[in-house]
């Protein structure tokens, strides 16, 4: 749950005050940080001590919060919100889920249309969620399951997505691959996180499942160890995708045929 923090409070115009009833309740204080991007498409990371959420006239609700490097009020379009990370690094995601749990606010981003710094927010948009819906959050658990990230699990973690992106008609340019470099070492999936990734597999193919896990082996394999945390990690996640524990030789085997091979990090 992201941190709570008394803001500096500004002078606020009766109207805005008079906004903060939309949205949850108890929402102030909340301290994020907002990958933003403004109108000229310039993308910065704006640490906010959020205050209340308020209708816009254009139907686009705003963040309204205390901007610690503006030093002053500002709002945030909900459009133009890339992502949210809380005080720990921990990225809120998916946004939609995060507005509706954490603020109350149901709202769904509909399709940018017209300039280019639009349709490349829009693009990046599609590459997170082809991410996410290829495992990305539960590679990266694995990953960080033994307090480590390394540079051969990001490099395994980025192949995935560059190769699910592509399987879907988008090849990442190297502004894109160095962008979900950095995105990538950046999350920290909360538990909550972790749950909702894995229901979003109800319903998906068996195969697709099974790619899941072959990933998330290859990440525990990148550094040629398997730590133990990251086994039982997997092994959770098996049982919740395919049904059957990986810790037994033959799923394990099924699922990577070179297994026997691996050494395990006590």
């Amino acid at each position: 749950m992201p941190r709570r923090t008394q803001p500096p409070r500004p002078n606020t115009p009766s109207s805005e005050r008079a906004d903060r009833s939309l949205g949850g309740s108890g929402i102030g204080g909340l301290l994020l940080v907002i990958e933003y991007q403004d109108a000229a498409g310039r993308r910065q990371f704006r640490p906010v001590t959020l205050w209340s959420v308020k209708p816009g006239r254009d139907g686009i609700p705003r963040l309204l919060g205390y901007s610690h490097d503006r030093g002053d009020l500002r709002s945030f379009r909900l459009d133009r919100i890339l992502s949210i990370a809380d005080a720990d690094g921990v990225l809120q995601e998916p946004l939609d889920a995060f507005y509706r749990e954490v603020l109350g606010l149901s709202w769904r981003q509909p399709p940018l249309a017209a300039s280019d710094d639009e349709r490349g927010g829009e693009r990046w948009a599609v590459i997170r969620r082809v991410a996410r819906e290829n495992g990305l959050v539960l590679a990266v658990s694995v990953a960080r399951a033994d307090l480590h990230l390394s540079g051969e699990e990001v490099m395994v973690m980025l192949d995935h997505v560059a190769a699910s992106c592509a399987a879907q008609g988008i090849d990442l340019d190297p502004d894109e691959i160095e962008r979900a470099r950095q995105w990538i070492r950046r999350m920290r999936p909360s538990a909550n996180a972790v749950r909702t990734s894995l229901h979003e597999f109800d319903g998906a193919a068996a195969a697709t499942r099974r790619r899941v896990i072959e990933v998330c082996l290859a990440v525990a394999d990148s550094d040629g160890f398997r730590h133990h945390r990251e086994l039982a990690l997997i092994d959770e996640f098996s049982r919740a995708l395919l049904g059957e524990s990986i810790l037994s030789t033959a799923a394990l085997d099924v699922i990577d045929p070179a297994a026997g091979r691996r050494r395990h990090r006590p």
